[in-house]
């Protein structure tokens, strides 16, 4: 896009400067529904109450695009047309049923390029009295319906009478017309996008972009147009500072899309935060800082100026900007809260960005700091934009000598979230403690304490044995990929169900077809004495049962408990951790009630076609804690040495030791 300058602007500044806003033919017409109306006007009123206990708020439309005119006087509106009209009307309104609140003119005016009737029609609201929708369709129909444009904003205007004529005539919202005036007065805000003086090839280029959806106005695009705008200084030393922006973000942006980089330090699953780029996380953290610290203590320091602090539940979308256009501009009014009085706060604001690249870049190639901060984000109840910020400022503490005890403190500092984290924070962390936490540990009660326990003990074991190994978090993290706790040896209630669809995906036909190859399968008896062998045989090959794809239910269960039992299956499910692995859904699904050897089979097989299986499932079926000599089988000794491994694991990797407190 060309040269930028974007800040915010009141509807009072419009009004202040006399804005005229001109709408170019290449512009489609005025489109906006009775539903974009009303979703406006409750958007106001829902911030009204909000305004109401919380006084450093504002309202903020989303941004209009502008250039300037060739008259040098007036404003070419290249996207944002429908926000513009819209409030125009809203203003018409009031001019009506209060034409004080308006002072003495309305705040601009709007002029449409070879559009005479919508031009006459918008005019028409500024010159006469119509607050009610009647008196609209009445009057204006006749000359103004056949036109499309004019239709619209005659729909438009009817929706704004009939909204507010409901809140005059109730009594218990009465006043909620005089609260949502003051927010169109002094609590709603424009994004002021302004692109430098270019011809009209160049603005229907633009325009055409945006509402192809090529141009999204992020955050980040809007901070970098801040940033980058060309009217801060005139300095050569500035358009330096600018040009070195320009450069460094794409090396960020390059950085952060790095998908092992990037999913270490966010989970986009457990919030509804999305980036359209990546750069706009590192946006976030700052603004978040610069919120809770410089701009509030502004507003306490200068409680007569203008609203510094920004809602976040309110400005959701924007938020970062928001922080970052009122930061500017509370470094140009009072430069003494520059933590550099001599340094451009240009310079400033891109020094905080890049300390906070360098510093992730640092957590990065840390390979324990990795795993430990990934497993934070991934496992901690916080937010993990919360979890982020205050590791940043643990680690920037004692950041300044740079020295190994700093790196020393931050990794003790680690571990023992690591250890609240999974163990609570009620439990002190020693070598007893974790082993009693572990042992006791049961999937029905504790399924998301297992799940943290075996992603840890995972991340230790790789550290174990794999010195330069990285935990792939963005495979774990995968969108696409869902993670289950897996009964290692198969137990009986998890019996297939007694589908009777005639189809070649009924369940138990499925399990009948796999249990063939199961190894010593000639050896297995039912209770009857039966060969489990020919019994299968039989019912997948039709005889004993009426319909192909009907396995016989007595006949079944018979086979699929002898199996069961032969395979050390049989009793009550065993849902202690030493039965329990972590895998994705996807193989679990295709294995789902299988025995052991051919759970077996299947990770060895998925394994070779390069799908994720975490290195201590894979261990576990290769019998890699196996204390029997049993291929075949994951028996109790099997089980208890799995335990055992987890928490001497666990307990090296977090340094515990018995009575040790720390």
């Amino acid at each position: 896009m060309s040269d930028t300058f974007v800040k915010l602007k009141t509807i009072a500044d419009l009004q202040t400067e006399s804005a005229k806003f001109y709408i170019d033919a290449y512009q489609r017409g005025y489109r906006w529904t009775e539903n974009e109306v009303r979703d406006l006007l409750d958007d106001i009123r829902e911030f009204s109450h909000t305004k109401r206990q919380d006084d450093n708020t504002f309202y903020c439309l989303q941004p209009i695009i502008v250039t300037q005119a060739e008259d040098g006087a007036s404003w070419k509106v290249i996207d944002g047309q429908q926000r513009l009209t819209t409030l125009y009307l809203i203003y018409s309104f009031y001019w009506v049923i209060e034409s004080a609140f308006m002072r003495d003119r309305m705040p601009f005016e709007l002029s449409y390029n070879n559009k005479p009737k919508l031009q006459a029609c918008i005019k028409t609201f500024a010159e006469k009295e119509y607050a009610r929708s009647e008196a609209v369709e009445h009057e204006m129909a006749d000359d103004y319906e056949s036109d499309i444009d004019c239709h619209y904003v005659l729909e438009a205007y009817k929706c704004i009478c009939d909204y507010f004529q409901k809140l005059m005539r109730d009594l218990n919202t009465k006043n909620e017309l005089n609260d949502m005036k003051k927010i169109f007065d002094n609590h709603m805000k424009i994004i002021w996008y302004e692109i430098t003086k270019c011809d009209v090839a160049t603005e229907v280029s633009i325009f055409s972009k945006i509402n192809m959806g090529k141009i999204a106005l992020t955050n980040a695009e809007l901070i970098k147009a801040l940033l980058l705008k060309k009217d801060n200084s005139d300095s050569g030393a500035l358009a330096s500072t600018q040009m070195n922006i320009a450069v460094k973000w794409d090396e960020i942006e390059a950085q952060l899309s790095e998908e092992g980089f990037w999913s270490f330090l966010v989970n986009e699953k457990k919030e509804e935060t999305t980036y359209a780029t990546r750069i706009d996380f590192i946006f976030r953290v700052m603004a978040r800082e610069l919120n809770d610290g410089i701009l509030l203590r502004a507003n306490e320091t200068y409680p007569n100026e203008e609203i510094y602090t920004v809602s976040e539940n309110v400005n959701k979308e924007k938020f970062s900007f928001y922080v970052f256009s009122n930061y500017v501009r509370l470094l140009q009014k009072h430069p003494n809260e520059n933590p550099d009085e001599d340094q451009n706060y240009i310079e400033s604001i891109w020094d905080g960005v890049c300390e906070y690249y360098r510093m992730f870049k640092d957590w990065y190639k840390n390979i324990r700091w990795y795993h430990m901060i990934g497993l934070l984000v991934e496992t901690s109840s916080k937010k993990y934009i919360d979890q982020i910020l205050e590791l940043s400022r643990l680690y920037r503490e004692g950041s300044g000598d740079g020295g190994e005890g700093h790196k020393d403190h931050f990794e003790k500092e680690l571990r023992s979230r690591i250890s609240k984290e999974i163990f609570g924070e009620k439990i002190a962390p020693s070598v007893s403690a974790c082993k009693d936490f572990i042992s006791g540990l049961n999937c029905q009660e504790d399924s998301d304490n297992i799940r943290k326990t075996l992603l840890l003990y995972n991340i230790a074991y790789l550290e174990a044995c794999q010195e330069n190994g990285r935990f792939p978090f963005e495979k774990y993290k995968d969108e696409k990929v869902s993670w289950d706790l897996e009964h290692i040896n198969a137990v009986s209630d998890t019996r297939p169900d007694d589908d009777r669809r005639d189809s070649d995906d009924n369940p138990r036909l499925q399990w009948l077809k796999k249990a063939v190859d199961i190894p010593e399968i000639d050896k297995i008896k039912t209770a009857d004495g039966e060969s489990v062998q020919e019994l299968v045989k039989k019912i997948i090959d039709g005889k004993l049962y009426l319909s192909k794809y009907q396995p016989n239910t007595k006949e079944f269960i018979q086979v699929y408990e002898a199996v069961i039992n032969y395979f050390g299956g049989a009793g009550e499910p065993d849902n202690s951790i030493g039965n329990l692995t972590l895998l994705d859904g996807g193989t679990n699904r295709s294995y789902k009630n299988d025995v052991f050897p051919l759970k077996r089979k299947t990770i060895l097989e998925r394994t070779m076609s390069n799908v994720f299986i975490p290195l201590c499932t894979r261990k576990v079926f290769m019998k890699g804690f196996a204390e029997s000599g049993d291929l075949l089988r994951w028996r109790d000794v099997d089980k208890k040495a799995y335990t055992d491994e987890i928490i001497s694991c666990i307990c090296k990797y977090l340094m515990l030791e018995d009575g040790d407190e720390q």
